[in-house]
């Protein structure tokens, strides 16, 4: 057991530990591409099948064991790129899977595209497996920080080629697409609509993570946080455009689903995300399996083996979830005390809004704190949050932008209401 997790847990929440579970699987740490914003680090081989074997076997008696009616095993394959595995993998856990056929699993696989072949795509779009494209908008947007590794070469072409050839198979009306903003396409939204609508795609909008060095003073490599990091009037200038043109426009040929879930908010404001404020990938029935075994509550601590939660070899899946629940209480009486300080608490759209990554970012930088002070895991709670960080309230860093943004949604959403009635 990680030592940090190993003592003075405060008690679970009862049920936490008897949700199912959905496994986010890195096939590989590794990668051909060499994106600017990255923030894993890549190395080492692709995971095992006895892992992933072991894996899926206890997935699968957890999921049965808490909700035995529920038949459905959502598995996501991720990476580094997991096409690198090639398509022999993948055919091998479509043979594993199938030694359950009283279960329906739902495969998903997050890719940058560029591997893409004719075989991957037909394996995929018989066995229906549901890929996202990592694609962030036309060939000079997207190639200012996605190259391939090696090389000062953009990965666009490559990965436009592999999306379509998956559609071609898959025969899919929508293709799913995470695209990261950054200051290269953050002024220019009339030219990512206008493009993901010719893809005909759904699009996920992942505006670019700060991470808890890049507010730090000289903290981040090769530049100020402005060289990513959009200011957050310019992510509520950008997200207006963006809703404006999609919300108005007759032809839905495009979906964003921030936006459309934006809309969702405003004619159900009873619908509430509880606690904690968190992205969607928090979600607390998500675990993180890298390659070795070791499982992880966010994919953002992986290149940290002491935030591991376990091992999946040695740990059983329920004792892994009350680890999680335990150090997620813990940062909350940490961090947030009473809540008093916390900002979501007393914004209108708290509830709703599915926040950001500040309390984890704060715990990481306590974290390392306490190790470079020579302390212990288990005593990260000693030290004290870097003094710029305790002024931070909420959980985003865009907020200022994305209360704007609301509002602009509200009022349009209403004035469509009375036009129609």
């Amino acid at each position: 057991m990680p030592e940090h997790l190993s003592h003075n847990q405060p008690c679970l929440p009862e049920g936490e530990a008897r949700l199912p579970v959905v496994p986010q699987i890195q096939v590989t740490r590794n990668c051909n591409l060499a994106c600017g914003y990255c923030f894993q680090e890549h190395a080492g081989g692709i995971i095992s099948l006895a892992t992933v074997e072991t894996i899926l076997q206890r997935v699968i008696a957890h999921n049965l064991a808490v909700d035995p009616l529920n038949p459905v095993i959502q598995v996501y394959w991720h990476g580094g790129e997991p096409l690198l595995a090639g398509r022999d993998f993948f055919r091998t856990i479509i043979d594993l899977e199938s030694q359950y056929p009283q279960l329906t699993f739902e495969n998903r696989i997050q890719t940058n595209g560029t591997l893409m072949t004719e075989e991957l795509a037909r394996l995929f779009a018989e066995h229906r497996f549901q890929l996202g494209f990592s694609l962030d908008g036309p060939k000079e947007i997207h190639n200012r920080y996605r190259c391939l590794r090696g090389s000062r070469y953009g990965s666009f072409d490559d990965a436009r080629r592999g999306l379509e050839l998956y559609r071609h198979h898959a025969r899919v009306d929508r293709v799913a697409v995470i695209a990261v903003v950054t200051r290269a396409g953050i002024g220019r939204a009339a030219e990512l609509f206008h493009f993901f609508k010719e893809l005909q795609a759904e699009v996920q909008l992942d505006i670019y993570d700060v991470r808890w060095l890049d507010l730090l003073p000289g903290g981040r490599e090769g530049g100020e946080l402005p060289d990513l990091a959009p200011l957050p009037e310019e992510v509520g200038r950008f997200l207006i455009e963006l809703f404006d043109l999609w919300f108005y426009d007759q032809d839905r040929q495009v979906d964003f689903k921030e936006l459309r879930q934006e809309v969702k908010m405003v004619l159900q404001p009873e619908l509430k995300l509880g606690d904690p404020f968190d992205k969607k990938r928090c979600d607390f029935r998500r675990l993180i399996f890298a390659p070795d075994g070791q499982v992880f509550s966010c994919d953002q601590w992986v290149n940290d083996a002491q935030t591991a939660l376990g091992e999946i070899h040695r740990d059983s899946l329920a004792d892994i979830l009350e680890r999680k629940a335990a150090l997620w209480e813990k940062i909350k009486q940490r961090i947030r005390g009473s809540g008093a300080q916390m900002a979501c608490g007393s914004c209108e759209w708290g509830q709703q809004c599915g926040g950001g990554c500040f309390t984890c970012m704060k715990y990481n930088a306590m974290l390392l704190r306490a190790r470079a002070a020579g302390l212990p895991d288990s005593r990260w709670t000693d030290v004290a949050l870097p003094p710029a960080w305790e002024e931070i309230r909420g959980e985003t860093y865009y907020c200022r932008g994305l209360w704007a943004f609301r509002r602009h949604v509200r009022e349009a959403v209403r004035r469509e209401l009375a036009h129609a009635g």
